[in-house]
């Protein structure tokens, strides 16, 4: 896939403003991609085809679009942090985030030509600026990494620790099911060993996190490959 200079220079402002290190070095180094870019007819229908099997990112970029907007402003509106696997088009991410509820979107990815080509191509440079987006490389993400997110007492990742769960962002991901299934519990089990560590500590935000421990064991072996990996919800005739 070849891009033009505007397109180049949209990539060099999102790097620019991206903090992750080794992620930025990561995308700097791909000169090239498997994936096609897909357009449709409206300005949202952004997809990706992945030539090395001819699988899309998305069945219906829209209708899966609107159907994850209205599940999230439906349930999960005033939800300070969201995690998501996959990158996706990243059209999500932006549309969620004009919720200023939403103070952060953790998304993990393991195929980052995903996000090098999506870079090309949309604007992500004042989400990343912000810290509003965060995007963690799953090949080289470690039990300490996730720690930073949770180690301070007055962290609003650990403040909300007691309603992570971790989305999709599309079917395409399914195929990573067990990497997922490890991630999630890897996350839960630095949940769970952060709320330990400050257990005992009076600061009033972190009343009624400790509960959550006692539930951790029961989400560890719970099959969560059925939620989250589970078909999207139909988009709502209202």
């Amino acid at each position: 896939m070849k891009f033009n200079l505007n397109q180049k220079e949209l990539f060099n402002k999102n790097i620019e403003a991206l903090d992750n290190i080794p992620l930025k070095e990561s995308l700097k180094e791909i000169k090239s991609s498997k994936f096609k870019l897909i357009l449709g007819k409206d300005i949202l229908d952004i997809n990706l085809q992945n030539t090395s099997d001819n699988t899309f990112l998305y069945e219906n970029v829209i209708d899966e679009l609107n159907t994850m907007l209205n599940t999230y402003n439906d349930k999960y509106l005033l939800y300070p942090v969201l995690y998501f696997y996959g990158f996706g088009n990243g059209i999500l991410f932006k549309a969620l985030l004009q919720n200023k509820n939403h103070q952060h979107i953790v998304v993990f990815e393991k195929d980052i030509e995903i996000i090098w080509t999506m870079f090309h191509i949309l604007d992500f440079s004042n989400e990343l600026q912000k810290n509003n987006l965060i995007i963690i490389n799953t090949n080289i993400l470690s039990e300490f990494d996730l720690l930073n997110f949770y180690k301070k007492a007055n962290s609003i990742f650990l403040q909300f620790s007691r309603i992570y769960f971790l989305e999709l962002i599309s079917n395409y991901y399914e195929r990573y099911n067990e990497e997922i299934l490890k991630l999630n519990d890897t996350i839960l089990s630095t949940i769970k060993i952060s709320i330990i560590q400050y257990g005992n500590d009076s600061i009033d935000n972190l009343m009624g996190i400790k509960h959550f421990i006692y539930n951790l064991s029961k989400l560890l072996t719970h099959p969560h490959s059925e939620i989250f990996l589970k078909k999207r919800y139909k988009l709502s005739d209202t």
